[in-house]
C-alpha cells in the first residue's frame, strides 16, 4: 500500500528534509530547474545523508565544513560512499538527534518506490 507523498512531506520535521533542485527541460526545450524533496536516511556529527523522492532515486550529502555556515552538497554516485555513510551513522538504528539512521523515512521510501 502506497503512503500520500504529499500528506508524509507535511508531517516530516524541516529538519528532515531538504529540496534539491536538478536541471531539466520544459515543454518549450528551455532548461528549467525543477525541484525535487528529499529525505534525510542517516546522520553523523559532521554529514547528512539524504535520498531525494523522484522515480530515479539519488543520494546526495550535506557536509558541514569547519568555518563555512552553509554546508557542501554533493550527489554520490558510489553506494560503496553511502554504505560507508550509513554505516558511520550507525547501524543499530540509534537516533538521537545528532547521529543514527531515520527508519521511518526510509520505510517511507521502500513502501513508494
Amino acid at each position: 500500500m502506497s503512503l500520500d507523498t504529499y500528506t508524509f512531506l507535511q508531517h516530516t520535521t524541516e529538519a528532515e528534509k531538504t529540496t534539491v533542485y536538478t536541471r531539466g527541460e520544459d515543454e518549450d526545450g528551455d532548461e528549467v530547474l525543477i525541484p525535487c524533496p528529499a529525505l534525510l536516511i542517516a546522520q553523523t556529527e559532521h554529514q547528512k545523508l539524504f535520498i531525494t523522492i523522484e522515480p530515479r532515486r539519488r543520494y546526495l550529502t550535506h557536509t558541514l565544513i569547519p568555518g563555512e555556515e552553509e554546508p557542501e552538497t554533493d550527489f554520490l554516485r558510489d553506494y560503496e560512499e553511502v554504505e560507508a555513510l550509513l554505516e558511520d551513522a550507525g547501524l543499530d538504528g540509534i537516533h538521537d538527534g545528532e547521529q543514527g539512521i531515520l527508519y521511518h523515512n526510509l520505510l517511507f521510501l521502500l513502501m513508494n518506490p
